[in-house]
């Protein structure tokens, strides 16, 4: 696809309450009873659900299928939408997020995920992208049967200040943790 297709080319919609969407960008979360897998992406660094951009004339839905497995080496299966996210600030596109559970594969290294961990709600790393959070959420949610949801989610220079400031922190807390219970086994980088 040439820069002008891809300036031409017409996003993928995905519908939440009746409304149509655009979206540029897919991911699964991958849900396995009460956590949910994130990748730790190198470049940014940083924790993700699984996920990428939606090649042109593709359903969102198996963007999210295709990257899970190229990043992660899980096949899964799509149970639902969890919702669409909105980007305001900094980035201005979104990403329909999808509900999964694994349907065969194993865990496997790649370029774009350097490791996989499953977490909880509670337990997200703090080195999480600062939109990840709320995804968790909402797929947890969804998985319990709450409805889609349509979030926008801005990204402001505080955001990533924040952000870039959480990796200066991880180390800190894992020493913290080894101090209070004789061990840093957690993941909070």
């Amino acid at each position: 696809m040439t820069p002008r297709d891809r300036r031409t080319a017409r996003p993928s919609q995905v519908v939440v309450d009746g409304v149509a969407w655009p979206v540029q960008g897919a991911q699964a979360a991958i849900v396995d009873g009460s956590t949910v897998l994130l990748q730790l992406r190198p470049f940014p660094p940083g924790w993700e659900l699984p996920g990428g951009h939606v090649e042109r004339d593709e359903d969102p839905a198996q963007t999210a299928v295709r990257e899970a497995e190229e990043e992660t080496g899980y096949r899964v299966h799509i149970r639902g939408l969890v919702g669409v996210y909105s980007w305001s600030g900094l980035r201005n596109a979104a990403d329909a997020v999808f509900l999964a559970e694994i349907a065969g594969g194993a865990p496997r290294w790649s370029i774009e995920a350097l490791r996989t961990v499953f977490v909880t709600a509670d337990h997200i790393p703090r080195t999480a992208f600062p939109w990840c959070r709320q995804r968790v959420y909402d797929a947890l949610a969804r998985s319990e049967g709450a409805p889609p949801v349509h979030r926008v989610q801005p990204i402001t220079v505080r955001n990533v200040a924040t952000f870039g400031t959480s990796w200066l922190a991880a180390p800190l807390d894992r020493l913290r943790r080894i101090g209070e219970h004789g061990r840093g086994d957690t993941d909070d980088s």
